[in-house]
């Protein structure tokens, strides 16, 4: 219970700067998705459970205030937990390691998702332009920005559930 209580108030507060901050941060015309980083970090944590419940909750949340076609911001951050829990159990002894494969991957599978959809809408849209334009400095803002919202994730989940102490 206490991590759902969590998460819903770490997804209002990542919400609110999503959508008044990042958003408006741009490096080229890519930005940074830190509810995609956020759902990443979540997701590696060997703690938590129920990482597809908030998913589809996170997916349809941002599927609201999204120019995107409606389910197209769930079906990349389901992608995302996908790569993060098959991840998770092969790399798991370096979690840094991991949340930089996951927000790579991720953020690749997120706008091949969008680039695919907006094709299909009838959108006038390349595949080179969007990958030199959107894609590539997308994945450069969110990998810079994983780190601290890792650090802030595992420390939150860690002051929830301490380690055991093994006697």
């Amino acid at each position: 219970m206490i991590y759902h209580l969590l998460y819903a108030l770490l997804l209002v507060v990542f919400y609110v700067l999503q959508t008044a901050i990042f958003s408006q941060t741009k490096l080229v015309s890519g930005t940074a998705d830190i509810i995609l980083i956020l759902l990443a970090a979540w997701s590696l944590q060997e703690r938590v459970k129920n990482s597809w419940l908030w998913t589809v909750i996170t997916g349809m949340l941002v599927s609201l205030i999204s120019a995107m076609p409606y389910f197209a911001p769930l079906m990349g951050y389901l992608g995302v937990v996908a790569i993060s829990q098959a991840l998770q159990r092969r790399v798991w002894r370096t979690p840094l390691l991991a949340l930089f494969i996951v927000v790579l991957l991720g953020t690749l599978f997120q706008h091949a998702v969008y680039v695919i959809i907006l094709k299909i809408t009838g959108a006038p849209i390349s595949w080179l332009e969007s990958l030199d334009r959107v894609i590539l400095p997308s994945i450069l803002l969110n990998l810079i920005f994983s780190l601290p919202i890792f650090a802030v994730v595992k420390d939150l989940v860690g002051r929830i559930t301490p380690l055991e102490v093994e006697v």
